[in-house]
C-alpha cells in the first residue's frame, strides 16, 4: 500500500518509514513549517496518481484536494481525517453550502477516519456516508516516553483552548480548597473566580508540560458539543500518570473508565467536578492508583506506535472494501 499524506506525524518512526508525507520528516524534532492549505491540496493532487490512497488531514485541505479531483474528473483515492463536525447552523447559507460540498467530496472518496466512536454516527449522518466507510482510531498520547511524573505539589491543573468550559472550572474551584491553575488561550472567556485560581494565557509548551508534571490532579470541563475535544491534554496527563477528572463527552468516553483510570462528570456539573477532585486530593493512594492505571492504558493502547498501526490497518481495510465494491 502506497500512502501519501499531509499529516506530519513526525514523532513516530513506524509511521514515517511507511508513509510518504509532503513534508521532509527525516530527523525532525518538531513540527515542520506548514504550507497554506491550498498549497498542500495542490501538491497532494499533483502527486496522487502514484499512490493507492491519499490521507488528507484537516477540513480545508481535505475539501480543497477533493474539489480538485472532482473538477479534474479524477478518482480522489481520498481518506479524510480530522474533519470535525461543527454544530448545525441550518439558517446559515454558508454552512449549508459547505456541508453540501463536503457530502459530495466525501462520497467520491474511499472513506474517513474519526477520532471518537460518537463520530461514527455524526459523520455518517452529516456527510451521508455508510458506516462501513468510517473507522474510529483512538488518538495517541503525544508524549514520546510516557512515564510516572513523581512530583505531586497539591494543585489542580486545567488546560487547553478548544471548546473548554472554564466557567464550570471557576465554579468548582470554590469547593476544591486547593490552588487551581488555568492555562488557556487569549480569547477564552473566564469569569472572575476565587483567589485560589490563577489564570495564565498563551503559556508556552514548556510551561504547560512543567505544570502538568507537578500538579496533583488534572480537571477538564468541556462544552457540550458534537465535536470531540480534550483528548490531547487528557492523554498527556494520563501519559505522566496524573489522575484526570473530565466531562463526559464525545472526546473522553472512549478513553476514561469511570473510577478505574479517571473520573467522568456530566457537562456543566461544577459540584460533581469539585467533589471528584476533592476526593483525589484527599486520598494520595487513590491518586496513585488511578494515575498508574491511566499510564498503563496509555502505554498499552495509546502509544505513538499503537496509533500508527491502528491507522494503517484502518486505511488498508477501507481500501480493501472500496476495491471489493468495484470488482
Amino acid at each position: 500500500m502506497r500512502l501519501l499524506t499531509n499529516m506530519a506525524f513526525w514523532q513516530c518512526p513506524y509511521w514515517t518509514e511507511r508513509v510518504d508525507c509532503l513534508y521532509d520528516l527525516a530527523g525532525a524534532k518538531a513540527d515542520p513549517a506548514f504550507m497554506p492549505f491550498w498549497k498542500e491540496a495542490w501538491r497532494l493532487f499533483r502527486k496522487s496518481r502514484a499512490y493507492d490512497a491519499v490521507l488528507t488531514m484537516e477540513s480545508r485541505t481535505s475539501l480543497a484536494y477533493g474539489w480538485l479531483c472532482s473538477v479534474a474528473g479524477r478518482p480522489s483515492k481520498q481518506i479524510m481525517t480530522e474533519v470535525f463536525i461543527d454544530q448545525p447552523r441550518p439558517a446559515s447559507l454558508f454552512w449549508r453550502l459547505k456541508t453540501a460540498l463536503f457530502r459530495w467530496i466525501a462520497r467520491r472518496g474511499v472513506g474517513a477516519l474519526v477520532l471518537s466512536s460518537a463520530e461514527l454516527e455524526t459523520v455518517s449522518e452529516r456527510f451521508g456516508l455508510p458506516r462501513k466507510k468510517l473507522r474510529f482510531i483512538p488518538l495517541q498520547c503525544t508524549i514520546e516516553q510516557p512515564r510516572e511524573a513523581p512530583a505531586d505539589e497539591g494543585f489542580v491543573l486545567s488546560a487547553g483552548r478548544s471548546l473548554r468550559d472554564y466557567g464550570t472550572v471557576i465554579r468548582a474551584a470554590a469547593g476544591i480548597r486547593a490552588p487551581v491553575l488555568i492555562l488557556c488561550g487569549p480569547a477564552d472567556d473566564i469569569p472572575a473566580g476565587p483567589a485560589s485560581v490563577t489564570v495564565e494565557r498563551e503559556a508556552t509548551r514548556e510551561r504547560y508540560m512543567d505544570a502538568l508534571a507537578r500538579c496533583s490532579v488534572v480537571a477538564l470541563a468541556l462544552q457540550d458539543t458534537l465535536r470531540p475535544t480534550g483528548q490531547v491534554v487528557m492523554l498527556e496527563a494520563m501519559g505522566l500518570g496524573k489522575p484526570v477528572v473530565v466531562t463526559r463527552h464525545a472526546g473522553t468516553v472512549d478513553y476514561i473508565r469511570d473510577g478505574e483510570n479517571g473520573f467522568l462528570v456530566e457537562p456543566g456539573d461544577a459540584e460533581g467536578l469539585a467533589r471528584k477532585v476533592r476526593m483525589l486530593l484527599d486520598d494520595p493512594a487513590l491518586r496513585r492508583r488511578i494515575g498508574r492505571q491511566a499510564l498503563a492504558d496509555v502505554m498499552e493502547k495509546y502509544s505513538l506506535e499503537a496509533h500508527a498501526k491502528a491507522r494503517l490497518q484502518a486505511i488498508s481495510e477501507l481500501l480493501s472494501a472500496a476495491s471489493s465494491e468495484t470488482t
